[in-house]
């Protein structure tokens, strides 16, 4: 294929992808791009190669930062509940990222903050692209993807640190690898940020809601 081909296609490709977009809230497309944003960050850690990332992971994994990285996105309780822990966490491009894990219960739960795009940015909406697209991910089977789709089977309501979150539970599937998962969205009274939160529990078919409340409910504000 000549340069002026390979140009040609490339405009081409360029120019269909901006009609897929065409008619999209700006707010969903930004969610796109965190995603995207995401995944890219991930392959440019493993391009480093072995030393680049194991000075970034540890750095990810330093406690301090973690815990301060943690309470810039919500008002944890001290100490967390019987048998979680913060596991890891990343400040990167504006958006806030930090991971806490029960290893007796197999579950871990993903905080992402990230700016509001719109003022009507709209939680149950933000609920169903995630279910749909992924979450940016930092754990599970393959860390430079976001994670697998949400077969959605219940959704709700909780009250965490004071605010509503809307939220849905259901399967998931990566591969062979079969897990549950709940996503959900808070929009913190008079802040222009969101929290998307992710919760995968690995080995249960039915997601383990009851015990994610309980991390819920050491959230005392935002």
């Amino acid at each position: 294929m000549t340069l002026c081909n390979q140009a040609g296609k490339h405009k081409r490709n360029r120019f269909a992808n901006l009609r897929n977009q065409k008619g999209l809230a700006t707010w969903v497309k930004v969610l796109i791009g965190v995603m995207i944003i995401g995944t890219i960050s991930f392959i440019v850690l493993i391009a480093g190669g072995v030393y680049f990332i194991g000075g970034a992971m540890k750095q990810m994994q330093d406690p301090a930062q973690v815990r301060t990285t943690a309470e810039s996105i919500a008002k944890f309780s001290e100490p967390l509940p019987t048998g979680w822990k913060f596991t890891v966490a990343l400040n990167m491009f504006g958006t806030s990222i930090a991971v806490l894990s029960n290893d007796k219960e197999n579950l871990s739960i993903t905080f992402l903050k990230m700016p509001r795009a719109e003022k009507d940015m709209d939680a149950n909406a933000v609920v169903e692209t995630y279910a749909e697209k992924g979450v940016p991910s930092m754990h599970g089977t393959d860390p430079k993807k976001t994670s697998a789709k949400l077969n959605i089977k219940d959704r709700g309501k909780l009250t965490v640190g004071g605010e509503e979150m809307n939220y849905a539970t259901g399967s998931s599937q990566s591969g062979d690898d079969k897990f549950s998962q709940l996503i959900g969205c808070i929009m913190p009274k008079g802040s222009k940020q969101a929290l998307i939160v992710q919760g995968v529990a690995l080995g249960s078919e039915e997601y383990k809601l009851d015990e994610t409340k309980t991390l819920l409910n050491s959230i005392k504000g935002f």
